[in-house]
């Protein structure tokens, strides 16, 4: 579980991570021609447009027992701005609260514990919220969350700050986001190759025997690891988009489940 690091951490690391150099002696694969035909460039589509909407329902713990948690009502929209994403909470209310109350962008589930939500990587920050018919936030990181396809991001929420309790507070409601981006990866399949001489890591499968996380040994490189799965390292990239760096650092876990892009 990565730990909250405020606004934005270094998963907007796009332009860093697609550079570096090629591996000596490994060919990278290329990209699939109908999976570059298919998927839309989100720098393409027009401002305004709504890529992910979502409705707050009241967060329920067994705190409630001791500090009742107010109604929550309201929606969010995340939509396109000139190569940004905005951020709009509409027709928020919040009911009674001592406390300042933040919302975030966060990828685990909106059925995720309290304590989950606590540990993981916020993704707008420390933005506090209003009951207002629309109140707008602007994440001003340029292109980059845009081009790394901002469907993992699954669930908002919106936080109380109290004294004592977590890191932030605890959960007053979660809004499921549900995307309407294009698959920006329509064809990408992994498969393991072996290690033969190419990645020497560990593999973790799922229950149908798919590659679904890959353990880096010394000396891998983002190439290797890649090549390994019949993928390129864009692809290896995309299917982990909060990892902040250039090169393979041995023994971190690198993701290769489409399912579990920014868990």
């Amino acid at each position: 579980m990565t730990k909250k690091t405020g606004p934005l951490a270094a998963v907007l690391m796009t332009a860093v991570l697609l550079g570096g150099c090629t591996v000596a002696g490994v060919s990278e694969p290329s990209a699939s021609p109908t999976a570059t035909a298919t998927a839309t460039d989100l720098h393409d589509m027009a401002a305004g447009t709504v890529l992910a909407t979502g409705t707050f329902t009241v967060f329920a713990d067994d705190t409630d027992t001791i500090l009742p948690r107010p109604g929550v009502e309201g929606a969010i929209e995340v939509y396109t701005d000139d190569g940004r994403l905005t951020v709009s909470l509409l027709n928020l209310e919040v009911g009674q609260v001592q406390n300042t109350t933040i919302v975030e962008l966060n990828a685990l589930d909106s059925d995720a514990t309290a304590e989950e939500f606590r540990v993981a990587t916020s993704y707008l920050g420390d933005s506090e919220v209003d009951a207002v018919t629309r109140q707008t936030f602007d994440i001003e990181y340029g292109n980059d969350l845009v081009t790394t396809d901002p469907s993992w991001m699954r669930t908002a929420v919106i936080w109380e700050r109290v004294d004592g309790i977590g890191t932030l507070g605890r959960a007053l409601a979660t809004a499921t986001l549900t995307w309407t981006v294009p698959d920006q990866r329509p064809d990408l399949a992994v498969a393991d190759a072996g290690s033969g001489n190419l990645a020497q890591g560990v593999v973790h499968f799922d229950s149908a025997g798919t590659p679904a996380a890959y353990v880096v040994a010394p000396l891998d490189a983002l190439e290797t690891i890649a090549a390994r799965f019949a993928i390129t390292v864009e692809d290896l990239i995309w299917l982990n988009p909060m990892r902040g760096g250039s090169e393979a650092q041995s023994g971190e876990t690198l993701n290769l489940s489409r399912y579990e892009r920014g868990r």
